[in-house]
């Protein structure tokens, strides 16, 4: 995704709708979780949606696949990272302007890419695991922040765990890599014991890792997400039970981790069709806030019917047990942080559709004092979904 001054614009009509959800209002979310604070102060406002055409070509690319989105208060400009594992093109982040007003999503604009260059300074070719042929793998890109000092970047991918009876497995830890805007390496964070890739049944399932990332306001702690449990940590949710997850604090001065915490993610939203193990819900998304404080974007589907779920809770690490050397999270009490609902997507009025929303960020703010949040979905480069652009007024922040 490299950055040039072209511009793609495009000329969909945004809806207005306005809708005021506060955390207390989510009963049954916080009776699961009754160590959440209340928090009535904040409130969400849908201001409107914009989708992207499918398969759109920009500046020699497909655009799609557009996990995560962070938003850079000194230039204005927002980062949009694709998880195209260099499949179509290199693995690549972009660049948008978008404009949002009391009155709605006015519009979004693409206006550069770069691909992520590896340490030697070429682009990441794809993935090759064709018995006899020099193997590679390529990066799954999800996260991505914007550090408030520097301007920088830092990203995330998922790594790959391939495990067959019948080849030599193929491993690659997650990460998280520091890059200039340019796409240039500019370094690497090293991951917690737990976290690195195993042919065994410990450390992350495939596709389930590095989700979450962001920056405190400050830019003096980073924070990631896994998506879902680690193998040792107990089973994905189901729709009778949720399951706890990871979330790790960084210190980005040494690019060590210094803290972690077990997040609670809820129970799968549905009955599953039958013969499906395959869908789970999970942390597509966090956002720092600062003190402890985060907005986390939960994301479900049942993939064969299309059938999409997005939830935003405000979560706590308050007192909450540090298990950075806790191997296994079944093994003895742990206290995870903190959460209550704000806002479940599907119960938006003016919405168009609910998508596989993957990424949030916290834009400008609008002339009365709110603030605006900004979320961006997944397409997964197919034809029966779509890339969209959510905007809402937040206010209590």
């Amino acid at each position: 995704m490299p950055a040039r001054p072209r511009l793609a614009l495009l000329p969909l009509t945004a809806t207005l709708t306005c809708l005021a959800v506060t955390a207390g209002s989510a009963a049954a979310e916080t009776a699961a979780h009754p160590s959440a604070a209340p928090q009535r102060g904040i409130r969400l406002q849908y201001l409107g949606e914009r989708e992207l055409p499918n398969a759109m070509p920009y500046d020699g690319t497909t655009v799609g696949g557009l996990s995560a989105i962070s938003y850079d208060a000194r230039t204005g400009q927002y980062y949009v990272i694709s998880d195209d594992r260099s499949q179509r093109n290199p693995a690549r982040f972009y660049t948008a302007s978008i404009g949002v007003s009391a009155t709605g999503l006015d519009s979004v604009q693409l206006t550069g890419t770069h691909p992520f260059l590896a340490p030697d300074g070429s682009a990441y070719p794809p993935t090759v695991t064709t018995p006899g042929q020099p193997q590679t793998v390529a990066p799954d890109p999800e996260g991505i922040a914007v550090d408030p000092a520097t301007g920088g970047l830092l990203w995330s991918s998922e790594g790959e765990r391939i495990v067959s009876a019948t080849a030599a497995p193929v491993l690659e830890d997650p990460w998280v890599q520091g890059a200039a805007t340019s796409g240039a390496y500019t370094g690497r964070y090293a991951l917690p014991p737990q976290e690195h890739m195993n042919a065994q049944a410990v450390g992350p399932r495939q596709n389930q890792t590095l989700e979450g990332l962001s920056l405190t306001p400050d830019g003096r702690e980073l924070y990631t997400a896994m998506e879902d449990p680690l193998f040792q940590d107990g089973a994905d949710p189901t729709p009778a039970a949720g399951a706890l997850t990871r979330v790790t604090r960084y210190d980005p001065r040494t690019g060590l981790p210094a803290a972690q915490y077990a997040y609670p993610l809820s129970p799968f939203f549905t009955e599953l069709p039958a013969g499906d193990t395959t869908d789970t819900n999970g942390v597509s998304d966090l956002l720092a806030l600062g003190d402890g404080r985060f907005l986390v974007l939960e994301r479900a589907s049942v993939y064969a019917r299309q059938d999409w779920k997005a939830r935003i809770y405000l979560a706590s690490d308050a007192g909450a047990t540090d298990v950075l050397s806790r191997d296994s999270l079944t093994e003895g009490a742990v206290r995870p942080m903190s959460k209550q609902l704000l806002i479940d997507l599907s119960d938006v009025p003016g919405l168009p559709r609910v998508d596989n929303v993957e990424g949030l960020t916290l834009g400008p703010r609008l002339p009365d004092g709110r603030r605006t949040l900004i979320l961006v979905s997944d397409d997964n480069f197919s034809a029966l979904q779509v890339t969209q652009f959510i905007a809402f007024a937040v206010s209590g922040l």
